[in-house]
C-alpha cells in the first residue's frame, strides 16, 4: 500500500549534542523510527526533507550547518509510524587510517574528527535508515557519497555483538534537470542494487516527484527488509568505538 504522509509537528531542529539522539517516542501507539538524510554539499537532502514534512520548496541554497531533527509521521499498511528524519552537515571523507583519497570541494581551514563529532556517530549508527542523497547531474556528488558509504562501513565492525547495521537508501535528487546529466545513471542504479545492496531511487525535490516514495521505502525496509537473496548481516560497533575512527572533516 502507498504510504501517506501527515505532518505531526512544523518543521523543528535542535543543536547538536547528544540530547539530539535522545529522542524517546511520545505516544504508545506509534513504533518510532530514526532516518538519517547524509550528502553532498547542494544535493537537495534538506529540500526533499521540507518538502515532504511541509509541501514546500526553496530555490535558495542555504548549506547545513548543523545537525536537524524533523518529526513526521507515515502509514504503511495501516499501521501509523512516527519519523524523526534527522538532517546531518555534509562531512567528506577521511578515511581511518590516513590513506588520501579524492574529497569534495576545496579544504577549509577547520578540521574536525570524527570524536569531535560524536553526536553524529551517534545518530548515524543508532538509525533506522540511512538515506544517502546525491546530485544526477553531479558526477562529484555521487563520488562524494560514495566515499561517505566506504566511510561509515569501515567503522562498523562484522564480529561486534550489536545491533545490526541500519538499512541503506540511495537517493538521486533533481530528476528534473535529468536532461542535463552525464551520468550513467543505468550503471549507478545496477551498481547500487546489486553491489551496494541497497534501494535506489530517482526524485526531484523541487516538483515533489517520488519524494513520498523515498520515506516509504525507508519503512517498508524496515519493516519487510530488504528485497534480496543471499544479503550477509553487519553489526555496529559500540558508539564509543567510533571515536577511534578518527578522521578531518574538510
Amino acid at each position: 500500500m502507498k504510504g501517506q504522509r501527515n505532518s505531526v509537528e512544523t518543521s523543528s531542529s535542535q543543536e547538536e549534542g547528544s540530547s539530539l539522539y535522545s529522542i524517546k517516542c511520545r505516544s504508545n501507539n506509534m513504533e518510532q523510527l530514526d532516518i538519517v538524510f547524509l550528502g553532498a554539499p547542494e544535493c537537495g537532502k534538506t529540500s526533499i526533507i521540507r518538502q515532504f514534512i511541509n509541501g514546500s520548496f526553496n530555490a535558495k541554497y542555504i548549506p547545513t550547518k548543523q545537525a536537524s531533527l524533523y518529526t513526521s509521521a507515515f502509514v504503511y499498511q495501516n499501521q501509523l509510524y512516527e519519523m524523526n528524519i534527522i538532517d546531518i552537515p555534509s562531512t567528506p571523507f577521511c578515511p581511518p587510517d590516513g590513506a588520501k583519497k579524492p574529497r569534495f570541494g576545496t579544504p577549509s581551514a577547520n578540521h574536525f574528527s570524527w570524536e569531535d563529532l560524536q553526536a553524529y556517530a551517534a545518530a548515524i549508527s543508532g538509525a533506522s535508515v540511512l538515506v544517502f542523497v546525491y546530485d544526477i547531474t553531479s558526477s562529484e556528488s555521487f563520488q562524494f557519497v560514495t566515499d561517505l558509504r566506504e566511510q561509515i562501513l569501515e567503522c562498523f565492525d562484522p564480529d561486534a555483538t550489536a545491533v545490526e547495521l541500519p538499512m541503506m537508501v540511495v537517493a538521486g535528487n533533481k530528476h528534473d534537470l535529468h536532461k542535463f546529466s552525464r551520468l550513467a545513471r543505468r550503471h549507478i542504479s545496477h551498481m547500487v542494487r546489486k553491489t551496494w545492496k541497497c534501494s535506489y531511487l530517482e526524485c526531484s525535490a523541487l516538483f515533489n516527484w517520488h519524494i513520498g516514495s523515498i520515506f516509504h521505502e525507508a519503512v517498508r525496509l524496515v519493516k519487510e527488509g530488504p528485497a534480496r537473496e543471499g544479503s550477509n548481516s553487519h553489526y555496529r560497533l559500540p558508539i564509543r568505538a567510533w571515536k577511534q575512527c578518527s578522521c578531518n572533516i574538510l
